[in-house]
């Protein structure tokens, strides 16, 4: 099981690092474009992001796969390699139409968001079993289980400063009850890292 975890190696830490500047990328787009603004700015950010989610995700296809096949006895862990799995090569498919001009990003980001957001549940269930199973090192289970606690105190902020937005008419609020979510967004891609870096078992 050692030498097994230990390949994938590869793809946990590629998609770890390409994931966490690809965040670095879209946080400074917000900062430097300001894309909600009536006059937003131009900037490479936003379009250097896109390329680098898609490679993101295609590193996390063999992962999922990888770490499915290491719980291959634990029934949820089945169940979520499929959802990680489909959620994965979603997002690659949807960045590869956007990045090719035949999807334009209002119709690509929701699906994109959902199935990201589905990447992070599968990360959290696949803790779960890996703690189970002593696959996975403990700072990797903690840090999945820390993903899905974070999910919904995420939603529940962004929700809360959106509502402040509309009714007061408080332009910032939104932007604040985003940070959450920004910090939950980045701990994925912190997590596929880990699994590279951890020992096994």
């Amino acid at each position: 099981m050692k030498t097994d975890l230990l390949r994938l190696r590869g793809p946990a830490v590629a998609g770890g690092v390409t994931g966490l500047i690809a965040d670095a990328f879209l946080i400074l787009f917000y900062v430097v474009a300001r894309p909600w603004t009536d006059d937003p700015g131009d900037s490479w950010l936003g379009p250097a992001n896109d390329v680098l989610v898609l490679l993101q995700y295609l590193a996390l296809v063999p992962l999922v796969l990888g770490l499915g096949r290491l719980m291959a006895g634990d029934a949820r862990a089945r169940i979520w390699t499929r959802i990680g799995l489909v959620a994965a090569v979603l997002v690659v498919v949807l960045q590869a139409l956007l990045l090719t001009g035949l999807m334009p990003f209002e119709y690509q980001v929701v699906p994109v968001s959902l199935s990201a957001v589905a990447g992070m549940c599968w990360a959290g269930a696949i803790s779960a079993a890996g703690a189970r199973t002593g696959t996975l090192p403990a700072a990797v289970t903690r840090l999945g289980r820390a993903i899905v606690i974070g999910l919904p105190v995420a939603a529940g902020a962004f929700g809360a400063g959106f509502l402040v937005t509309v009714v007061f008419d408080v332009p910032w609020a939104w932007a604040a009850g985003g940070i959450p979510g920004a910090v939950v967004w980045t701990m994925f891609p912190a997590w596929t890292l880990l699994v590279g870096l951890r020992r096994p078992r």
